[in-house]
């Protein structure tokens, strides 16, 4: 039997505990149907899903030819440009990007950072009620904090936040891949924008 899961679903949200313990209920690896991606197995607890990431010589995160397994055919090349990123890295290539990665987001990096964030948050709070009131915090403010500071960490340029963004929205919204397409076509267009964060974010790395 395959489940479907929803992660986007108000149900999912509103007790996702509960959803969670449902499925660790069935097994610790389970066959379920993700949104997007389609049927795949899953590890509901944090010793089989150890047990897996450790095990690259059985499990594996890529293809034999190199491309990243999951990945469909009708997905736009922005897509599968961002899906080959260290997350999707067998080792060694994970630990040796990771290494690089990390650099910026240590403790050091972050504290000397401090009153930068503090400015960010002031900012936004400054800009709340920008639109009139009353003002939506989580859209605003909540979910435009972390963005703008990993941003700054990443080196990704100002002009280019907003419509990062909209691409971060996109994602969240995934709900299947033709509402995904009539929602969000206009973002696979501009490759453009993709390559300058990329850029950017190898020259953070550096």
């Amino acid at each position: 039997m395959t489940l479907r899961l929803d992660l986007t679903d108000q149900d999912f949200f509103r007790d996702p505990a509960a959803r969670i313990a449902e499925l660790r209920a069935l097994g610790s690896v389970i066959r379920i149907k993700f949104p997007i991606v389609g049927k795949v197995w899953i590890t509901t607890t944090y010793e089989m899903a150890g047990r897996v990431l450790k095990d690259s010589g059985t499990f594996t995160l890529r293809k034999e030819g190199g491309g990243v397994a999951g990945l469909r055919w009708w997905m736009p090349r922005t897509v599968r440009a961002l899906a080959n990123n260290m997350l999707t890295m067998d080792e060694p290539d994970h630990t040796r990007l990771r290494s690089i990665v990390d650099e910026a987001f240590r403790r050091r990096a972050v504290l000397e950072m401090e009153p930068h964030i503090f400015a960010i948050a002031d900012e936004l709070a400054a800009n709340l009620f920008a639109d009139g009131s009353p003002a939506d915090l989580v859209e605003r403010y909540a979910r435009r904090l972390p963005f703008a500071v990993i941003s700054e960490l990443l080196g990704l340029p100002q002009s280019d936040r907003a419509r990062f963004m909209t691409w971060a929205k996109a994602v969240a919204r995934f709900r299947g891949p033709l509402s995904f397409w009539a929602d969000h076509a206009d973002l696979w267009c501009d490759e453009t924008l993709l390559r300058r964060a990329l850029k950017g974010r190898a020259g953070a790395g550096r």
